[in-house]
This record gives structure tokens, sequence and C-alpha cells, in this order.
């Protein structure tokens, strides 16, 4: 049985787009982002993180001790290094080995991108439509008034649309409008040189597996510290001429079929503080209940304390 019809057989699977997952997944997103990469809480891979305890646990000085005592020695050793590598201001820079708990979570709460589109899957899967209508409809024209559907990266898209050529970091689909959004989360980085033909490739397998409508309108919306370049067609051009210098390596993205769907893909961006300009303007301009105020207050406030918004000044 393949890992993802195990996974199915486990947890589900869902069919389209226009399923709403519940919000609870994100939790589960990050326990899953937690156990695939323990180098986020081990400070090192999980591999680095038993060699290096079994060569202390092996040194010849311990040869002939107790197991009890050797067990006391090595985690004296362990607590040695991770006292090492703590540090004890929100925004020092990263140290490299084993670390604490405490510093693991600094480091996830204010340095990961990945952790970053976790909250961010949370947060779109709890807001409102009428948020997400005026949000996306700053980029594009739709019929607005219908439902959303919200979906990150996680274990049961994975399984279910079996896409393997790239890995995406939201997705917002809109079943009445027939508007797939792609967002794509920027910690503070640039975009990758081949990610619009990547997403396009993305939209031709959701096409293709019934995960998406037919004639489906499409926008990659970048979120990061500063603003994309707005010319489509000269960042189309930059990730073609990429491919055709290596075609070997990108011949799959060079076909007619993808190059189709470059047409009728909208991209925009918006940078962080916007995005937090937007939801301080949505706060102040519409009457919400409690708890969209408190949403979108607590998301800007995750925002602000990221190491973007302090190291960049």
């Amino acid at each position: 049985m393949k890992a993802t019809e195990k996974y199915r057989r486990v947890f589900g699977s869902m069919s389209h787009l226009k399923e709403s997952m519940p919000w609870t997944m994100g939790l589960s997103n990050i326990v899953e982002f937690l156990v695939w990469e323990p180098q986020r809480i081990l400070g090192v891979s999980k591999k680095q993180y038993v060699r290096q305890i079994i060569e202390w646990a092996t040194a010849p000085e311990l040869k002939d001790k107790e197991v009890e005592e050797i067990e006391s020695i090595v985690s004296k050793k362990l607590n040695h290094k991770m006292s090492e590598s703590e540090q004890l201001e929100t925004y020092s820079k990263q140290t490299m080995g084993i670390c604490s708990a405490r510093e693991a979570v600094r480091r996830i709460t204010f340095f990961s991108e990945e952790y970053l589109n976790k909250e961010l899957d949370i947060f779109l899967s709890l807001c409102s439509d009428n948020y997400l209508d005026q949000f996306y409809g700053q980029f594009m024209r739709f019929e607005q008034g219908a439902s959303w559907s919200t979906h990150g990266n996680s274990g049961i898209f994975e399984a279910s649309t079996e896409l393997k050529a790239m890995y995406m970091d939201n997705l917002a689909y809109n079943h009445q409008s027939n508007l797939l959004v792609a967002n794509e989360l920027k910690f503070n980085g640039r975009k990758n040189p081949d990610q619009l033909l990547k997403y396009c490739l993305m939209y031709e397998h959701l096409l293709e597996k019934g995960f998406i409508d037919k004639g489906a309108k499409f926008l990659l919306l970048f979120i990061g510290g500063s603003a994309l370049e707005s010319n489509k067609q000269c960042l189309v051009d930059r990730e073609l001429a990429l491919c055709h210098k290596r075609p070997k390596k990108y011949q799959y993205l060079l076909r007619q079929e993808l190059l189709d769907i470059v047409d009728c893909l909208e991209v925009a961006s918006i940078t962080w503080q916007s995005l937090i300009e937007f939801n301080n303007c949505y706060l102040a301009e519409n009457s919400l209940c409690q708890v969209e105020q408190k949403l979108l207050q607590g998301f800007n406030q995750s925002l602000q304390s990221k190491s973007f918004m302090h190291l960049s000044r």
C-alpha cells in the first residue's frame, strides 16, 4: 500500500477544492510540520542528534561504566550543548547545534517561514467570506458574495491530489466565482526562479484531477517583505530564459499547455506591512463580531512580532 493510500485510509481525503476543511486541521498541520522536520525541535537533524548521543555514549572513557552513570554523563553533555546554543534576546541570530525547547520555540515563532505558513492557514480558514472578498478584490475582479474554502499544504491535500511536482503554501478557492488563488508566502525572501511556471503546473494537475472546475480564473498572490515586480511578462520571460538555458532539467515546464495557462494567470503581490494595514482598515470600516475582531488583531500582532519586521529595519 502506497504512503498516500495509507494516509487517506487513516485521515480521509477530499475530492474537490470547494470542500471546506475544519480550521482545527491547521493545528494538525503544525504537528505534521514538526514531526516531519524534527530538526526544528532538536536544532539538528535526527540523524545528527542520534549520532552525537552514540558518540558520547561510546567514548573510550565510558567503556566500563554502568548504564546509569553513562546516562548521567550524556545528559550533562546534552544540557551543556543546549545551554551553549540558547539565545536570550528575541531576535538574536540563530546558532547552530542542538538546542533547548525554549530556543526551538524562539526560532520557530520568530524566524520560521514554514510556521508562518501554518499560522496563515489557520487565519484564512477562520476569515469571513466578506473579508476574503475584499482582500482578493484588491487584485482582480470576480463575483463576490459566495463562499470560500481554503487549504494549506496539509497531508490530506498532498494525499488527495497526489501533487508531487511542487509544494504550494496555501490555496483559496471560490467555487461559485470559479476562482483559484494561490497564496505564496515569502518570509523576507525572493520569488523562486521557476515559481510562476511551477504554479501553472499545479493548476494543470488540479484541473486534470477534477479538484477545480474548467475555466477557473487563477491568481498567484505573493505575500512577502517587499512587493514583487508588477510586469508579469518580464517575470515569465526570465523564467522561460532559465528553462531554455537548462532544457534537460526544465523541459517539463516548456510545454505549450503550460504556456497557455501562463497567458491566463494573474500575478500580484502585497507586503506583510500592507496586509497589516489592510486588516486595520477592515477593522475600522466594517461592523465585525468580536471573534473576527480578535482574529484580525491577533494575526496582526503575530506578524508584527516576526523577525523580518525588526531585523530588516
